[in-house]
């Protein structure tokens, strides 16, 4: 298979548990559910667009021990295409331990194991070059560098989140990334660490270091689409309640991907990507909890009418 879209990035093992309140020093909770399930935003983000039906491939790195096993299984159950998935045969299968509260907020701690030894070499170009989309998410800095390269050399279409790592660096130590990029993904914590503030319209700031279209994230308030000549601010879809957060920014990424892909406007797209990701926190796990084409669909048709008729103020 030849796949539409490429994610690179990590594969992990989620280790999910949910509590009523997360225990201080020297303190032990019990938690009410737990659920052991394959994770990794580049790897959630594959997995979403196939299940809306949008072919898709994964690099990234493993272990040789049974989590990897684990995670190979998942992928393939998936339809997502592992060709270019490695083996480390020297470092463990990346673990995240993830707590959540009743509220659906997360808390991760990361054992990057495999995840943190992703290469240059890993990188097949010719692979590459025949992808419409390579989304890379929260990777080191050199090698988004080397993906920005190759993706420049084939002008193939660069999405790019790079998650709490643009912290560690000013805005310089992405100019050669950003120039190559067509759609930034932020969140505010991240808008904040490259602009100074966490107010969305700065995001246009960052238009002249090359990014088409940044896309900052907003959780319950949505998000905010800037562009060089117009902006979008897409209201949430709520489901009745909120329960667990985790992975519904993979899913409304890869949500705007499928729809750009299969024609859209860019305001449906971030509609249909926020329906996506609307349904995701109304579900426990970040992998269980994406949701498939139709029923993100059948929402989504009854939400745009609503909006057209502006019974939905957004």
């Amino acid at each position: 298979m030849v796949p539409d879209v490429i994610a690179i990035g990590n594969a992990n093992v989620d280790i999910i548990m949910y509590v009523d309140k997360v225990p201080v020093e020297d303190e032990a909770v019990e938690a009410y559910d737990t659920i052991i399930s394959a994770g990794g935003s580049a790897s959630n983000y594959a997995v979403a667009l196939s299940r809306l039906n949008v072919k898709s491939g994964f690099i990234g790195r493993i272990g040789s021990d049974s989590f990897g096993e684990f995670i190979k299984k998942e992928f393939e159950k998936e339809k997502v295409d592992i060709s270019h998935l490695k083996i480390d045969s020297r470092y463990p299968t990346g673990k995240v331990f993830i707590i959540v509260t009743r509220d659906g907020i997360r808390r991760m701690i990361a054992y990057r194991g495999a995840n943190a030894h992703i290469s240059r070499d890993d990188l097949d170009e010719e692979y590459i070059s025949k992808a419409k989309i390579v989304h890379a998410a929260s990777i080191r800095k050199e090698l988004a560098e080397d993906i920005a390269k190759i993706v420049s050399k084939y002008n193939v279409a660069f999405s790019y989140d790079p998650g709490s790592i643009v912290c560690k660096y000013d805005i310089k130590g992405f100019i050669n990334i950003f120039k190559h990029v067509k759609i930034l993904y932020l969140n505010l914590r991240e808008l904040e660490c490259l602009t100074g503030s966490r107010d969305p319209e700065t995001a246009s700031q960052l238009l002249k270091y090359g990014p088409k279209l940044v896309v900052v994230k907003m959780g319950s308030k949505g998000s905010y689409i800037v562009l060089s000549d117009a902006r979008i601010r897409v209201p949430p879809y709520k489901p009745k309640q909120v329960v667990d957060t985790t992975g519904a920014g993979d899913v409304f990424a890869a949500a705007l991907t499928a729809s750009l892909l299969k024609g859209y406007s860019l305001w449906d797209s971030a509609l249909f990507a926020s329906v996506a990701a609307g349904i995701k926190v109304g579900r426990k796990g970040a992998r269980n909890g994406i949701p498939y084409e139709q029923e993100v669909l059948s929402i989504f048709n009854e939400l745009r009418e609503k909006l057209s008729r502006g019974l939905i103020l957004s």
